[in-house]
């Protein structure tokens, strides 16, 4: 089963549309404490239905906390961000979720899997749990529901993406 460690971003933008189930189809999901705490912060409701089964909180060890400080320190990454993919690194997840491109872009450069609220959405459907008018709708409602910041290319890339996984109409 795939390791994964999430930040907040995809934890809260799946749960603001009501999609946060299809986390569970990655894997083995684990939250670290910053990231939890800051998605009890933006999410209230969350916190009150309380942690799903499928999702862990990891306790990063001293070394990737140092490390999470140091990227926070030189103003490279946020703390949910920095600890969650500090964790990830350490561990060697197989992948890391995240809506951040600073936190994506070193993701990559460290070797690592990463994935977006939309990479999920877009797996979800390429994995037979999505038919395309869910799919549609999800990205969608993450676009216009929830607090994720799409840019036009990111958009013309999810539309390209559904037409490939179901074809074009």
């Amino acid at each position: 089963m795939n390791v994964v460690v999430t930040d907040t971003g995809p934890l809260l933008h799946l749960h603001q549309v009501g999609a946060l189930h299809l986390l569970a189809q990655l894997g083995s999901i684990q939250v670290t404490p910053t990231a939890w705490s800051e998605l009890q912060r933006h999410a209230p409701n969350f916190a009150i239905s309380g942690k799903p089964a499928w999702l862990s909180l990891a306790q990063p060890s001293a070394s990737a906390i140092l490390q999470a400080s140091q990227w926070v320190n030189a103003q490279v990454l946020h703390a949910g961000e920095a600890e969650a993919l500090a964790h990830a690194r350490e561990i060697q997840a197989d992948m890391f979720l995240t809506d951040d491109t600073a936190a994506r872009t070193m993701g990559e450069s460290l070797g690592i899997h990463v994935r977006g609220s939309l990479g999920v959405v877009l797996f979800a459907a390429v994995s037979g749990h999505l038919d395309k008018a869910k799919c549609l709708q999800i990205l969608t409602d993450l676009e216009m529901q929830s607090t994720l910041w799409m840019s036009a290319k990111v958009k013309l890339a999810a539309g390209q993406a559904v037409s490939q996984i179901f074809g074009s109409p």
